[in-house]
C-alpha cells in the first residue's frame, strides 16, 4: 500500500470512524435487546398458549412484551456507553456496575416511550404473540376472496404468490418454498357450523328477510390467506385431531401497517447516547483540536 493511500485511510479512520463508532455500538447494542426481548415474549406466549388471535389478552400481551424489550433496549445502550467509555468489558457485566447505572424512571421511561414508538410507527400490538394455525396468523396482511371451500384456482393462485413473495406466510412469515391458498376461516369450522345451524335456516324466506336486513345467519366468508407448506401440513394434522397448534413467527416481519417500528430499538437507544457536543469534541479532539 503506497503512503498516500495509507495515509488517507489513517486519517479516514480518525475523522470519521473513531468518533462514529459509539454511536453504531450503541445502536447494535439496542436493537439487539430489543429484538432478542420480543424473541423472548413470543416464546413466553407460547408457554402460556397466549396467540395473536387470543382476545384481549393477545393485545395486552404484546403491549407488556413491546414494553419490557424498549426497556432492555435502553439498558443494553446505557451498557454500550459505558463499554464505549473505557471497553471494559468485565466492568459492563459487573453486577455492581449495572447498580450504579440501573435508574427506575429510564426502565419507565424506556417502556412508555417505546410502546408509543411501536404504535405511532405503525406496528400491531398483537402480532408480538405466536400465531394460532386455526385463525389469521400474526404476519397477515394480505388475502383474496376464497372461491367457496375447494383449492384456491390458478388465477387466485398466482395473486397469492405474489403476496406469499411479498409479506410472506401468514402465519410463521417465511417466503420460501410453495403458496398454499389457506381458507380462513378453515373449511372444518365452516362445515361445523352449517352442521350446528337449525334447518330454518336454510329455508329461501328466512335468507331472504336476513340479507334484506343485513343479517348474517349462513356460513362465514371465507378468505384465502398465503401459507407455506409445513404450516399447512400442521395445521391439516391438528384440525384432523382438534388439537390448538401454535408456530413462532419471524420477529422483524411486517405486522401491522408497515415495518417502519423495526427501528424503535435503534431510536431508543439514541436516547441514552453521545451528545451532539460530545460528539463534535471527539471529532476535534481525534483531529488534533482542528475544526
Amino acid at each position: 500500500m503506497s503512503p498516500d493511500i495509507e495515509k488517507t485511510f489513517r486519517r479516514l479512520k480518525r475523522d470519521l470512524l473513531t468518533p462514529i463508532t459509539p454511536f453504531l455500538v450503541q445502536a447494535g447494542a439496542s436493537l439487539g435487546a430489543y429484538t432478542t426481548g420480543l424473541a423472548a415474549v413470543q416464546g413466553l406466549g407460547m408457554a402460556l398458549r397466549i396467540s395473536s388471535a387470543s382476545p384481549v389478552i393477545g393485545p395486552a400481551s404484546g403491549v407488556i412484551g413491546v414494553g419490557l424489550a424498549s426497556a432492555m433496549a435502553g439498558q443494553a445502550a446505557l451498557a454500550a456507553k459505558a463499554w464505549n467509555k473505557d471497553h471494559n468489558t468485565a466492568a459492563v457485566f459487573d453486577p455492581r456496575a449495572w447498580k450504579r447505572r440501573y435508574r427506575q424512571e429510564d426502565i419507565l421511561i424506556d417502556a412508555a416511550l417505546g410502546i408509543s414508538l411501536f404504535k405511532i410507527m405503525g406496528g400491531s400490538f398483537r402480532t408480538i404473540m405466536p400465531s394460532d394455525l386455526s385463525k389469521v396468523g400474526a404476519a397477515a396482511r394480505s388475502s383474496v376472496p376464497a372461491a367457496g371451500v375447494e383449492y384456491a384456482p390458478v388465477g387466485k393462485k398466482i395473486e397469492l404468490l405474489q403476496h406469499f413473495r411479498k409479506d410472506g406466510c401468514h402465519h410463521c412469515g417465511t417466503r420460501k418454498g410453495r403458496v398454499i391458498g389457506d381458507h380462513m376461516p378453515p373449511n372444518y369450522h365452516v362445515k361445523l357450523q352449517q352442521a350446528k345451524s337449525g334447518w330454518w335456516v336454510r329455508q329461501p324466506l328466512v335468507k331472504w328477510t336476513a340479507n334484506a336486513l343485513g343479517i348474517p345467519i349462513g356460513p362465514p366468508r371465507q378468505r384465502y390467506f398465503p401459507q407455506c407448506e409445513a404450516c399447512s401440513q400442521l395445521q391439516s394434522a391438528a384440525i384432523r385431531h382438534g388439537k390448538r397448534r401454535l408456530v413462532f413467527h419471524e420477529v422483524l416481519h411486517r405486522g401491522g401497517r408497515s415495518s417502519a417500528w423495526h427501528a424503535s430499538g435503534v431510536i431508543l437507544g439514541l436516547r441514552h447516547m453521545t451528545t451532539g457536543t460530545q460528539f463534535m469534541n471527539k471529532v476535534r479532539t481525534s483531529s488534533g483540536g482542528k475544526r
